[in-house]
């Protein structure tokens, strides 16, 4: 028996997923700082290595390449863990050839856009050619740490980007210290290589960890069959978590864009503040990827909702509250930029510290897009997601527009916090009480669909 099933068979009406995740997102958090140090030093040598020029031209290559990558993703990693914690430790072979299906054509589609962008850039059919292959690596890699982290290997998933970026890192050392030319299209070579490589190291890890082939498995009776979806519904399902995550991206750029109304020293200001902010960022997408295997899984005992406590909420909350009131009230932050002799950054401290008070909506973001994928609720948060980014862009262009990008700002960091609580309550209204979930606990541990499922209960199709 699972711990969450003991722990719902024990009597406890609510599970905290934070508590189950923390171990899973410290891994998958040190493989994301491992793929930013890598892409550190992979920057470093190219800068010593080129001229601006043609550094400048490299990286608005590799810029648009991992800009397309999304379009390849399309949201199908998460998707496919869901599926495969619904029903690890069974043989999961379905629906992988599913996943792998369901993956080819938007892999296609953004391969093509990277490839003609490449070739024309950089002046050569190989250059397309290598962006094709390593475009389409890169996105099956993807691929397979979803299916790692459905089967519960978080370690060996969060290994995969990074040996793809030291591979990067190792090779272009390699290529600077050799007698080969290091040109724009040679490192551009180098950066494909170390993505094909990246997608070895996922290959051979998905297989080591195959699960058993397990006997046929009977459905209870009135359920339907179809316990593994098809290439179309895993991808259907997979574009509304990339909705979702692409409307939250999309803010902080608005944000940004409404500022050159005021001026760009402003939007200046404001950038210091985002990418402060990308750090609570990362960590909600990390967080999105430790959840949704754990609350599939949870919601199969059919005992226990999934939750994060109000004390937890707190001890989230303060650090960010403390260091925004020690930005905003104390000369910290001028001194600092006065050191460095840049004092005219010291006005961005008022949008630094707003920028802390989002930090946590957007870390608890996390939980929720994880806990509602896991049932099924993409659409919902597709919706959620769009609809405060449209009203919100609407509030923060009329606040600029009136002179006052501070509030446009404070608009900004009330829609992070819209769109995780209204998420929050979502989850209220899906799970209800621990006894309701009990009917559909053999669909998730199964894989089955239940032949009626009240709409937003778990496994709600969309």
């Amino acid at each position: 028996m699972s711990s969450f099933a003991t722990e719902a068979s024990q009597g406890g009406a609510s599970i905290s997923i934070w508590r189950r995740v923390r171990r899973d997102v410290v891994w998958l958090g040190a493989g994301s700082v491992g793929i930013v140090l890598a892409q550190l030093c992979f920057r470093s040598i190219l800068v010593s290595a080129l001229a601006p020029g043609a550094y400048g031209h490299l990286s608005l290559i590799l810029t648009l390449y991992n800009t397309v990558m999304i379009v390849g993703a399309s949201g199908i990693p998460n998707a496919t863990s869901r599926y495969i914690a619904a029903i690890a430790p069974a043989d999961d072979r379905p629906i992988v050839s599913s996943a792998i299906r369901a993956t080819v054509w938007p892999t296609f589609a953004a391969a093509l856009i990277t490839a003609v962008a490449s070739g024309v850039l950089l002046k050569t059919p190989i250059a397309a050619l290598l962006a094709a292959a390593g475009l389409s690596s890169l996105v099956y890699s993807l691929l397979t740490m979803g299916i790692l982290r459905g089967r519960g290997r978080v370690i060996a998933a969060a290994s995969i980007l990074p040996v793809a970026a030291f591979s990067e890192v190792a090779l272009l050392l390699g290529l600077r210290l050799s007698w080969l030319p290091f040109t724009p299209s040679s490192a551009f070579a180098v950066f494909c290589l170390g993505n094909c490589i990246g997608l070895l190291a996922g290959v051979l890890c998905t297989i080591r960890t195959r699960p058993t082939r397990t006997p046929e498995i009977r459905l209870p009776q009135g359920s339907e069959p179809g316990c593994v979806p098809s290439p179309r519904q895993l991808f259907g399902f997979s574009v509304w978590l990339a909705s979702a995550t692409a409307a939250v991206m999309l803010l902080p750029l608005i944000m940004r864009v409404v500022a050159v109304i005021d001026s760009y020293t402003v939007v200046a200001l404001i950038d210091i503040a985002l990418v402060l902010l990308n750090i609570p960022q990362r960590l909600g997408a990390v967080i999105v990827q430790a959840v949704i295997p754990h609350a599939t899984r949870a919601l199969g005992t059919g005992g226990a909702s999934v939750t994060i406590s109000r004390r937890e909420h707190a001890l989230l909350i303060a650090p960010f509250a403390i260091g925004a009131a020690v930005v905003a009230f104390t000369p910290l932050l001028g001194s600092f930029f006065h050191l460095i002799g840049r004092p005219g950054y010291g006005r961005s401290a008022d949008y630094l510290a707003l920028a802390l008070l989002a930090g946590p909506a957007r870390i608890l973001y996390g939980l929720v897009q994880g806990v509602l994928t896991a049932h099924g609720d993409g659409r919902f948060l597709a919706r959620n997601a769009w609809s405060v980014t449209i009203l919100t862009s609407i509030a923060m262009l009329l606040a600029t527009l009136l002179g006052s990008t501070i509030v446009a700002f404070g608009a900004f960091v009330v829609g992070c916090w819209a769109t995780y609580l209204i998420g929050y309550l979502r989850i209220g209204h899906v799970e209800g009480s621990g006894s309701e979930l009990a009917p559909y606990a053999s669909w998730l541990r199964l894989g089955a669909r239940p032949s009626r499922i009240p709409v937003g209960q778990v496994g709600a199709s969309d």
